[in-house]
Formats: structure tokens, C-alpha cells, sequence
């Protein structure tokens, strides 16, 4: 009677343990596919003049995700003019090679504030880095220079930081927000 009692007892354990062994399951299955869809970071355009460097974009918010790591960042220089404006010329890759940049952005100034390989953003950990691929005015991290002389170092870059491609003058101005590590911490559960 006891080896009957404490079987039945065994198998509610388990059979309790099993359906929290599943809805443990399902909750990391449903975060690791929303993680597939929600970027690790984006940048965001604080200015119209960053908006509008922004062509490779199918959202309405221009905003930059950033998914890869390193994701490296530079000037469009396939443009050209026509009696109807300016146009971007097709990439064509002959091979399989990544190209020198994740995003082009197009510098829609007289004066050239965005260099051809401008500045890349790495991932180690939970930490993400920053570093300016020696462009030609610089790059300024919360109005700090972190280009020219101090391109050979990379710098901590936080959630909120705001970045400034260019020289002291430049409108493009974008804001750096890490999505990914706050998902798992903010997404509540309903029971």
C-alpha cells in the first residue's frame, strides 16, 4: 500500500515538475524568437539632417537596428546627379565578401561630415564598445572627441549615449539604445 502511495506521490511530483519544466521552456523559447525579431541595439536619428541619412530603411522611424557585431558605419559615395536629383548607384558584389560597411549613410551637406568608413560598434559581453575608423573629422561620443587622435582606442558606449558623426558643426546627431539585454529583465510574464 505504501509503494502505491508513494508512486502516486512520485508521479504528481514529476508530473507537476513536468509542466514547469515546460512553461519554463516555453518562456525561453517565446523571448528567443522575439530576440530574433527586435535588434541588440539601434540608433536613433535626433535630427532631420540624420534622418536623412538614412536610406536602407523599411521602417517609418528611420531607425538604425544593429543585430551583428562588429556593425561598422560610413559614407554612401555611390551617389550621382541627374536633371532629377541625386541618386544612389547599385552595389553589386561580384563575391560573397562583406562589405566595408553594415549601414551607408548619405551626407546630404556641401561640406563631407561623414567619412567612407566612419566609425564601428562592437559587442564584448554585456558591454558595447565604440571606436572612430580613423575618419577624416571625427567622432564625438556625449560631445566628447573620440576620433582623430583618440581613434585608436575604443570607448565604453552606454544606453542613451548620443553620438555626433563629423566635425563640432555636424547635425548628425544620433542616440545609442541597447534593446536586447533589457528584454529578458523588463518582459513580464502572465501565469
Amino acid at each position: 500500500m505504501y509503494g502505491i502511495l508513494a508512486n502516486l506521490t512520485l508521479f504528481c511530483y514529476n508530473k507537476s515538475n513536468l509542466k514547469n519544466y515546460y512553461k519554463v521552456n516555453m518562456q525561453n523559447l517565446k523571448i528567443e524568437i522575439i530576440n530574433s525579431f527586435v535588434p541588440k541595439a539601434v540608433l536613433i536619428p535626433l535630427t532631420e539632417d540624420a534622418k536623412l541619412t538614412i536610406t536602407e530603411t523599411s521602417n517609418s522611424k528611420k531607425l538604425i537596428p544593429i543585430n551583428t557585431f562588429p556593425f561598422k558605419i560610413g559614407r554612401e559615395s555611390r551617389m550621382g546627379k541627374s536633371d532629377r536629383g541625386l541618386f544612389v548607384k547599385l552595389r553589386i558584389m561580384s563575391n560573397h565578401a562583406r562589405p566595408n560597411n553594415d549601414i551607408y549613410l548619405v551626407d546630404n551637406k556641401n561640406t563631407i561630415e561623414i567619412s567612407k568608413e566612419h566609425f564601428e560598434i562592437s559587442n564584448d559581453k554585456d558591454e558595447y564598445l565604440i571606436k572612430d575608423r580613423n575618419s577624416t573629422l571625427g567622432t564625438k561620443l556625449n560631445n566628447i572627441e573620440i576620433g582623430k587622435e583618440q581613434s585608436k582606442y575604443t570607448h565604453i558606449l552606454k544606453d542613451g549615449d548620443i553620438i555626433k558623426i563629423g566635425s563640432n558643426h555636424s547635425k548628425y546627431e544620433f542616440q545609442f539604445l541597447i534593446l536586447s539585454n533589457n528584454l529578458k529583465k523588463d518582459f513580464q510574464w502572465e501565469n
